[in-house]
């Protein structure tokens, strides 16, 4: 079942003449067919452009004009990304209508490299809110649990569920302040949010323009290395076998010291999140790597009254119009958000700006002699869509990232009782995603909770 491979495989399979583009994406489309009205999970499925697209990467491949690794893979595209002469919604039916002029760069990248792209995948309502949560348009529904509705995280719902599902073998995903790895944590999948500003956000809708980041929902680290390498490399400039050769050099982690949270920084994690969290640094230190504790300068939830003045007044520039007009279909756990933002003042906004950046020094200084500091990436399992409490959102340990302008990757650590995923979160200095992605790559070299894949 090709549907069942990584990203990296169906790679080499391609590139080997082992199977064509067009088997691959007839398997995606296939699956999307049979699944996607149960877990709607896209906005639209470009079938004739996939089609066309595939066919056309067979044909150069065959003729030996291989463009690289993601030459004639599937990608999903969450629906706040623009791809010319296409709807781009936003998860809004306020931009039902709005389509698209140009291509957003990191589209006209992807497609410069032979990605096929199947479709367009839901969001929450412009991208503000992480339970995944959409009242107008939908909610995807976790694929780990057929019988109850759970959330899927979000913002960037349908790229989890696409790629958790088997649905797409990787999915285009953005981060304000957890928007890949909640739902990569709730999906059961791994996601990278590269440091603000690596992979170019233009041609998007945004959120915040501060702490928007464009990354990847996808099966494994090594998938989302081979993401982010031919993101942010030269075109063409990556080798197909580039992540594989990544992860078998990395047999130990023993130049690495990773840091675990201290007693205090725990707060309400569930006891099985907990669990899956101590055995990952477990495997990590089996791994080599020297585990030490890290004091945190602050509580995580103090980052967050900073983090939402500087979210939410430009989020309220954005789209703050369109919450004032009651009589527009705004969701009722985004409108209130979006004009709280139209009441921060110009002095709160530099101000929150200035709490910043010295939070910036002082992490930074917490971590010297630190690789990387080793979170839950959620503090629960996924939780039933009726016990949503939108004035909690699950980004404990995720918004800090955005905010400090680090990079995070979300690996899945093993299941709860309810057979939920579980996460950890990789935490690393900004631009050091290097070093994120060979953690994640030796701990998925070392553990197979990533290749788990739900029954449905």
């Amino acid at each position: 079942m090709l549907y069942t491979s990584d990203l990296t495989s169906l790679s080499q399979s391609i590139h080997s003449g082992k199977v064509s583009p067009v088997e691959v994406l007839e398997a995606y489309l296939d699956r999307v067919a049979s699944l996607d009205s149960r877990l709607h999970a896209y906005t639209e499925v470009f079938e004739a452009d996939a089609r066309a697209a595939a066919q056309a990467a067979a044909k150069m491949i065959g003729a030996g004009y291989a463009l690289g690794p993601l030459h004639g893979i599937p990608i999903a595209i969450k629906d706040l990304v623009d791809i010319e002469g296409k709807v781009t919604t936003g998860g809004s039916p306020l931009f039902a209508d709005r389509i698209a002029a140009v291509t957003a760069d990191v589209v006209q990248r992807l497609i410069r490299a032979g990605a096929v792209i199947i479709g367009k995948t839901h969001m929450v309502q412009v991208a503000l809110g992480a339970w995944g949560t959409n009242e107008h348009m939908g909610t995807p529904w976790n694929p780990w649990d057929m019988k109850v509705h759970r959330v899927p995280g979000g913002s960037s719902s349908g790229s989890a569920v696409a790629v958790a599902a088997r649905m797409a073998p990787f999915a285009l995903g953005t981060d304000t302040g957890g928007s890949i790895r909640v739902p990569a944590s709730f999906c059961g999948i791994t996601g990278l949010k590269p440091t603000v500003r690596q992979i170019s956000a233009e041609g998007l809708l945004p959120l915040s323009r501060t702490l928007d980041s464009v990354g990847v929902l996808s099966v494994s680290a090594a998938d989302a290395a081979l993401f982010y390498k031919v993101l942010t490399g030269p075109d063409g400039g990556v080798a197909i076998s580039a992540p594989q050769q990544d992860a078998q050099k990395l047999s130990s982690l023993r130049r690495f010291r990773v840091a675990r949270l201290a007693e205090k920084d725990f707060g309400n994690v569930e006891p099985d999140v907990r669990a899956a969290y101590e055995t990952a640094l477990e495997v990590l230190a089996g791994l080599g790597a020297e585990i030490v504790t890290m004091t945190m300068p602050c509580d995580f939830d103090d980052f967050a009254s900073t983090a939402s003045a500087i979210m939410l007044a430009e989020a309220a520039a954005e789209y703050g119009a369109q919450a004032r007009d009651m009589a527009l279909p705004v969701d009722s756990s985004v409108r209130p958000r979006l004009l709280k933002g139209t009441t921060i003042s110009a002095t709160e906004y530099i101000q929150a700006f200035r709490q910043r950046d010295h939070w910036k020094r002082v992490f930074l200084e917490a971590m010297h002699g630190i690789d990387a500091l080793l979170t839950p990436s959620t503090l629960t399992t996924a939780i039933p869509v009726t016990e949503v409490n939108h004035d909690n959102p699950p980004i404990r340990y995720t918004r800090i990232v955005n905010l400090l302008e680090l990079c995070g990757l979300a690996l899945p650590s093993g299941f709860d009782a309810k057979g939920l995923p579980c996460s950890i979160q990789v935490i690393c200095r900004g631009g050091d995603e290097d070093t994120a992605l060979q953690i994640g790559m030796a701990y998925q070299a070392a553990t197979d909770w990533h290749t788990s894949v739900p029954q449905m």
